[in-house]
């Protein structure tokens, strides 16, 4: 090789070198992946308790709200095993709020399943999706993301 070309070649090796070590310098670190995922489980969660809440007698189905609650436990399931990535501050608030609103979910789908007649399951639903959306204001709308 002659001089330049040895320069060239030089110079291109550096450069790749270095877009490499932007690029793995670039990366999420575990804590802010693992507050991305929490953030999107919480997300959902808003989005599975607002469904649970539009839906009346007519609109309501049983496998409906079981995929609603069984998606809530699934979004739970990621924020737990998320958590211990978070800092420790971040990760107590999680944890908090993760135990609380899933003793209230506990709660209400057992309530639900009990003693529901056609007449009282419209309003058993509505106040059980409105505990619920309490219990998430009160839990994971305080976390910040």
């Amino acid at each position: 090789m002659t001089g330049h070309t040895q320069r060239a070649c030089s110079t291109v090796m550096v450069l790749l070198l270095l877009a490499a070590g932007t690029a793995i310098g670039c990366g999420e670190s575990d804590e802010e992946k693992a507050q991305d995922e929490v953030c999107d489980a919480r997300d959902d969660i808003q989005k599975r308790v607002n469904n649970l809440a539009n839906l009346n007698l007519s609109t309501a189905t049983v496998e409906g709200v079981q995929d609603e609650v069984n998606g809530i436990q699934d979004d739970l399931n990621k924020i737990s095993d998320a958590q211990g990535d978070l800092s420790d501050e971040r990760r107590q608030q999680v944890e908090s709020a993760n135990e609380e609103f899933t003793s209230q979910l506990d709660s209400i789908a057992s309530d639900l399943g009990t003693n529901l007649s056609l007449s009282g399951a419209e309003t058993k639903l509505r106040n059980a999706t409105q505990q619920l959306a309490d219990s998430y204001r009160q839990t994971f709308a305080r976390i910040d993301c």
